[in-house]
């Protein structure tokens, strides 16, 4: 059967021009010579001329002149498209050609011939198929996925996969191509920062689809993970997710995917050779350059000229420092010790944050921890298992004052007292190992306590005395009453004129010396 239309023309060339040959009707309007004497005798014998074909639709005088054939498919069954669509579209679908003979087993003098039955549901189905044009407006949007073809490269005879990530900007079609280890959150986010660079700005929304490594679940708006979420903070733009099951909705990233895997990604696996990740994306960039410079096949211009012309002067700068990697993000109720815990290691914060709920963020190798919206401590991450991290700042008055008592700190104090003090001091921290030591430190403030009511000169003198004796602290205020009454001479201590001896006259006369 001829094309609808080419009826119409059959009827108006033969009777504009009557004295043609058939043959060279036929040939006029490229037809075949039976089928141009078929349809002119069928428009003579139904009396269609070209006065009464312009009152009629194409559809019309197909039907005008071939009444029997209307006529025999009005006869056939018709096909229940909904539910051969319904059938089509389910998981555990049914072929085509099994649904032809479910049709035709109910009765088969009424059903359609197979060809027929099939263009019938093909025509059908196309129509349903339908795409909306999507207009992009410059900068706008820019639309992201992988390859499901991958890269390899060899080191040491042994292979290593690489994934491609593919973006594709939305008005110019401009193409960017990044071969990353996988599919991790972390390589969305340096294939998305490295597109941005490529590109010089940032487009107002990335579109993305329902991949595990962004979306934390999938809907309408879905709910993103952490990472993008800053992300899209940090670099001032929007996500906007695609609906389950309909990758048209970024047709965009799909047909870039489909160009790189087809110009460079098929060739490369036969031609090329890769020694690192490195060559395998030099190799990416030059045949993605190379497809940003070539013309569209509609259009006299590139996606490069096409960028430079109209997008890149619309795209947000990019912003002064790259994206930091979120590796690890929860929600924290801080002990009554203000430390939390991090890979078996313990970080302070501030002590009134006790008992409250923090956010803890692991960027690189810091640990930023934050309550209401606000920065209360950074840690550099530490190694070491069961080790303890505390800032000063942190420590609640009570705790401070008792974290001063430190080797440090009673040496600081014995140097304000004399030399004898200072070495006093620096032998009972010989006897242990830590010098953070309480017990130590219990000793060193009884020290403390008892030269706030001597004279330092008299303090001193009775610290070189217990030292050489190897008296205890708990001693030395026997030992400064007592002063007076030691035998050896070399002890003696002289200051001026005055010497610090207690005698009769400190007594009051009362005792004698002996």
């Amino acid at each position: 059967m001829l094309p609808n239309y080419k009826y119409r023309e059959i009827i108006r060339t033969h009777a504009i021009a009557p004295e043609l040959s058939l043959r060279a009707l036929a040939k006029l309007n490229n037809c075949s010579y039976s089928a141009t004497r078929r349809v002119i005798k069928r428009a003579e014998k139904y009396k269609l001329d070209l006065p009464s074909s312009h009152l009629l639709k194409d559809s019309e005088i197909k039907e005008t002149l071939y009444p029997d054939i209307i006529e025999s498919e009005a006869r056939k069954r018709p096909i229940d498209i909904e539910n051969i669509y319904r059938e089509l579209c389910q998981k555990k679908r049914k072929t085509i050609t099994v649904l032809y003979i479910q049709y035709r087993a109910i009765d088969p003098s009424t059903a359609y011939s197979k060809s027929h039955f099939f263009l019938l549901v093909r025509t059908a189905l196309k129509k349903r198929k339908l795409a909306m044009r999507q207009q992009h407006i410059a900068g706008d949007v820019v639309y992201i996925d992988y390859a499901g073809t991958k890269m390899f490269y060899e080191v040491d005879d042994v292979f290593y996969e690489l994934k491609v990530f593919v973006g594709c900007l939305g008005a110019s079609k401009k193409l960017f191509a990044l071969a990353t280890p996988g599919e991790t959150t972390q390589d969305w986010l340096e294939g998305m920062q490295k597109m941005f660079e490529y590109f010089g700005g940032v487009t107002k929304v990335i579109s993305i689809d329902n991949a595990k490594a962004l979306v934390t679940k999938a809907k309408l708006l879905p709910l993103l993970n952490q990472n993008l979420e800053r992300f899209a903070e940090h670099y001032g733009c929007i996500f906007d997710g695609c609906r389950v099951g309909s990758p048209q909705d970024k047709s965009l990233a799909e047909l870039g995917v489909k160009f790189i895997t087809q110009r460079i990604l098929r060739p490369a696996k036969s031609d090329c050779k890769f020694k690192s990740p490195e060559e395998a994306n030099e190799y990416l960039q030059r045949g993605v350059e190379a497809l940003n410079n070539e013309n569209f096949q509609r259009l006299n211009t590139t996606r490069n000229q096409l960028f430079e012309d109209i997008e890149k002067r619309e795209l947000s700068p990019l912003p002064e420092r790259a994206y930091e990697y979120l590796s690890q993000f929860q929600k924290v109720k801080v002990p009554s010790d203000y430390h939390i815990l991090h890979k078996q290691h313990y970080y302070s914060v501030p002590h009134t944050l006790a008992n409250e709920q923090v956010i803890v963020r692991v960027i690189n190798n810091t640990i930023i921890i934050s309550f209401d919206h606000e920065i209360v401590a950074v840690h550099q991450i530490k190694r070491d298992i069961n080790g303890c991290t505390t800032l000063t700042e942190h420590l609640s008055p009570e705790h401070r004052a008792e974290s001063l008592k430190t080797r440090e700190e009673y040496l600081s104090w014995a140097n304000s007292i004399g030399q004898s003090t200072v070495k006093y001091v620096q032998w009972l921290y010989t006897r242990v190992e830590n010098p953070n030591s309480r017990a130590v430190g219990k000793q060193c403030q009884h020290l403390v306590k008892v030269s706030r009511k001597t004279d330092n000169a008299l303090f001193d003198f009775s610290c070189r005395y217990a030292l050489e004796h190897e008296h205890p602290p708990s001693e030395i205020s026997l030992v400064i009453s007592s002063i007076d009454s030691l035998e050896d001479d070399s002890m003696t201590l002289n200051v001026g004129e005055q010497r610090y001896l207690r005698g009769s006259e400190y007594y009051g006369g009362r005792h004698d010396r002996h």
